[in-house]
Formats: C-alpha cells, sequence, structure tokens
C-alpha cells in the first residue's frame, strides 16, 4: 500500500516553539492510531512537522491532531505569560 506523506512548517510567531516541540515530542510515540506515523524537529524557529499516513482519513486525524496541539500550547503559554506579567 502506498503511504500518503505530508510536510508542514509551521511558523510560530511567538517565543514558545521550543517549549512546544518539548511538550508533543512524548506524544510521537504513542499516537492513537498505528495508520500515521509522525515526526517534529525545531528548525530556523519554525516547527517541521512530518506525517506518513496509511490511508487519506488517517492524514487527515493525524494533522488535524498536532495541528490542535500546536495552536492550544501556544495559547496556553501566551495565557500564562499574559498573567505573570500582570502578577505583581
Amino acid at each position: 500500500m502506498v503511504g500518503h506523506p505530508s510536510r508542514l512548517r509551521i511558523i510560530v510567531e511567538t517565543p514558545y516553539s521550543d517549549t512546544i516541540l518539548r511538550a508533543i515530542k512524548p506524544e510521537l510515540s504513542s499516537l492513537p492510531s498505528r495508520r500515521v506515523r509522525a515526526s517534529i524537529q525545531l528548525r530556523e524557529g519554525a516547527l517541521d512537522l512530518n506525517l506518513d499516513a496509511d490511508d487519506l482519513v488517517a492524514l487527515r486525524a493525524g494533522l488535524n491532531t498536532f495541528l490542535r496541539w500546536i495552536i492550544s500550547l501556544d495559547k496556553c503559554l501566551c495565557l500564562i505569560d499574559a498573567r505573570e506579567q500582570e502578577a505583581p
């Protein structure tokens, strides 16, 4: 069966790209489906996400999962930073 590879470069416009990478890396070894494989690296301040899926449904699910994790982590880190700056 032919795989479905996908490469994404995600430019994180906040200073949290390294923190996001460290939060997501452990998830790579315990993906809920064996139909998708993933790797992620930090290059030049951007996250390079590589997925290879057995089928298009698994590819879509994998992309959605990682993009939601990245967006959620970035938003949480921004909120934490804002709260820390507000604190006396």
